[in-house]
């Protein structure tokens, strides 16, 4: 079996009153702004199978249409009978589906297939894509509609091959649901992906409609912002580099992201004037660190004016927030207290507000949502109140542990979380989520949520989520495993049902090489670890958390020595392996800074002193920016107090 690997290649101020979200939103501020029959591989010492995918059932063809034929060979020896066809007046993501389809099959094949339009006859054996005319020809009868932006249909019809879907994502996302879920393709970061190599090259029969289950899927994290990764892996992310010829994204209106009182009602602006704008506390109105008197009638008129001309001047923007501050203080004031008292929750003078602006503009922007949080303070449901049609809620998990299910996790955060959740499912129109997937005070610490990732989202799931942000380290490249948790939580975004053993397993295989086994015993090292003992983490996990132990870092060490060893004649990889070992050398030193004290000659302090300098020579070569969310690193300084802290040479 041969396969070919294409390789182009400190601490957070948290504070529970201020919340999380500040931090992000201020670096948003600065400018971030799956199968059925496999084709296999016929003689020549091709890829015997390729790996396949389970996907939801086709839906059954309707009455007249052909169904499926033998299957369709579509390169033998380095030659090819097909033609990619594709509309007359195709959109920009129609055209680059195309040319993505010719480029990866010649990677496999050997063959570039031409691309003409459906102006011309129908060839003999065609690969036909999005709203084609040649359909009709073939006597099919397609329910674009029910398909959306994003669904496809893959159907062999006699010698010919169709993918169809909406000329926005849906024929793109069905070019690549042909080259992943059929052909082996991956796309594990934007610079590792694997693309077999095939001497003949067959697809079919197939008779498969897919449609995702989630209209927003966002990995936030910084090698996920690539535009032709994220379109790859099919995720539609607000953050992504996602231009036209993929088809687009769902965007959140520049500015109105998350966090938006202060930009809806400046208090700059309004409070010396109209103190009672803002929210009462302790019974004075907050000019600082305030939240907006949500019940107060100009308040509401100004929030609508600012939503009716966000959307007025952003029309591309489909999703434009009117939420909380990020920290506490919500208004005391008397009519906010009364409304929040008979709905049993502090969410209802905020949703009483978002339900007027969204009122407000729901006859101009029908194709428009307005946002709103469902955060600590407000994330308790209401009795009565209900979210208007065009009204999203974001329900988020800050609070939780990630180290188990939270379907299944007994901790009282995550409980707590699973009522509120069954809440706001039984009375949301479209129920989004803000997950977090990485520990922001230590970017680096091992944070053992892998397995977590696809059941945390099937939870959402079952509790009719239709949208996702995950909230991994969005500032700076190269923190723990983030390549890793990025291909993850893409391909459980896009399928819930994939395989998860498989996710994993490929990856490994395709980004580590020699090294998969050892890392992949790393992982269960660490995951085994808190499942065994029960040990729940959170977002905010200190260097010295009870889910690595001295022992367990010692191990992990032996671990990643052996994966680098085993890499040494693949430099590319190596590196690699480098880069991700940092987050144990991470762990190594300063676990030993603060064991400084009360151990001074302990292993793990030896080991620290051993893997300074590997450590310290490959974080300056990573391009890491931060260690924290809050605070750029200083490499110089932190060599130095590290070393101080060790006892050895800066």
């Amino acid at each position: 079996m041969k396969r070919v690997f294409s390789v182009c290649w400190a601490m957070v101020r948290f504070d529970n009153r201020k919340g999380l979200h500040r931090c992000f939103w201020k670096m948003v501020g600065l400018g971030l702004g799956i199968g059925f029959l496999l084709g296999s591989a016929g003689a020549g010492g091709a890829e015997a199978t390729a790996p396949t995918t389970k996907v939801p059932p086709a839906q059954p063809s309707a009455p007249g249409v052909p169904k499926a034929q033998d299957r369709l060979l579509l390169a033998d020896g380095g030659k090819s009978a097909y033609t990619i066809v594709l509309p007359q007046k195709a959109s920009p993501s129609v055209e680059h589906a195309a040319k993505e389809l010719q480029h990866f099959l010649a990677e496999m094949t050997g063959v570039s297939l031409p691309i003409r339009t459906d102006a011309q006859p129908l060839p003999e054996r065609a690969i036909l894509l999005g709203q084609n005319r040649h359909l009709e020809t073939l006597g099919l009868r397609i329910d674009f509609a029910g398909l959306g932006k994003e669904g496809y249909l893959l159907r062999t019809v006699g010698p010919h091959l169709v993918i169809a879907g909406s000329d926005v994502r849906g024929t793109l996302y069905g070019v690549y649901g042909l080259l992943d879920d059929h052909l082996g393709c991956r796309w594990f970061s934007p610079e590792v992906s694997r693309i077999p190599k095939y001497s003949r090259l067959e697809v079919g029969p197939l008779d498969e409609r897919y449609v995702p289950p989630l209209e927003y899927r966002e990995v936030f994290t910084f090698e996920c912002f690539d535009g032709d990764w994220a379109a790859r892996n099919r995720v539609n992310s607000s953050s992504a580099r996602l231009g036209p010829q993929h088809g687009g994204k769902v965007r959140f209106a520049s500015g109105f992201f998350v966090h938006t009182f202060e930009r809806l009602v400046p208090p700059e602006k309004y409070f010396d004037a109209h103190p009672e704008y803002f929210s009462l506390v302790k019974g004075k109105r907050l000019k600082q660190h305030s939240q907006l008197c949500c019940t107060n009638e100009e308040v509401i008129r100004l929030c609508t004016e600012a939503i009716r001309a966000a959307m007025r001047a952003q029309p591309d923007a489909t999703v434009f927030s009117v939420s909380q501050n990020d920290w506490y203080n919500y208004c005391e004031c008397d009519r906010c207290q009364a409304l929040a008292k008979a709905e049993d929750s502090q969410i209802a003078p905020v949703l009483a507000l978002v339900n007027r602006v969204a009122e407000a503009v729901e006859k101009e922007f029908p194709d428009k949502v307005v946002e709103t949080l469902a955060y600590q303070w407000t994330r308790k449901p209401p009795k009565t109140l209900r979210p208007r049609p065009n009204v999203v809620i974001r329900l988020c998990s800050i609070e939780c542990c990630f180290s188990h299910p939270l379907a299944s996790c007994e901790s009282p955060a995550n409980a707590a979380f699973r009522r509120d959740a069954e809440g706001w499912s039984k009375i949301c129109n479209r129920l989004w989520v803000w997950d977090y997937v990485t520990d922001f005070r230590h970017y680096l610490l091992p944070f053992p949520n892998q397995r977590v990732r696809q059941p945390n989202i099937q939870f959402f799931l079952a509790h009719h989520v239709t949208g996702i942000f995950e909230q991994d380290t969005y500032n700076t490249p190269h923190s723990e495993l983030a390549a890793l948790g990025g291909y993850l939580t893409a391909k459980f975004l896009w399928n819930p049902q994939y395989d998860q053993q498989k996710a994993l397993q490929e990856f490994l295989e395709g980004y580590y090489g020699k090294a998969a086994e050892p890392i992949r015993a790393y992982l269960d090292l660490i995951h085994d670890h808190v499942e065994k003992h029960r040990i729940h983490v959170n977002i905010w996990a200190h260097t010295d958390s009870p889910h690595l132990p001295d022992e367990l870092l010692l191990e992990a060490d032996r671990l990643w020595q052996k994966a680098e060893e085993l890499t040494a004649d693949q430099p590319a990889v190596q590196q690699r392996v480098r880069l991700d070992r940092m987050s144990v050398d991470y762990a190594i030193v300063e676990r030993a800074r603060l064991e400084r004290r009360k151990a001074p000659d302990s292993p793990i302090r030896q080991l620290a002193r051993q893997r300074f300098q590997p450590f310290i020579q490959t974080l300056e070569k990573s391009g890491l920016t931060h260690l924290t969310e809050s605070r750029q690193l200083n490499l110089p300084e932190y060599r130095q107090t590290l070393a101080a802290a060790l006892g050895v040479q800066p």
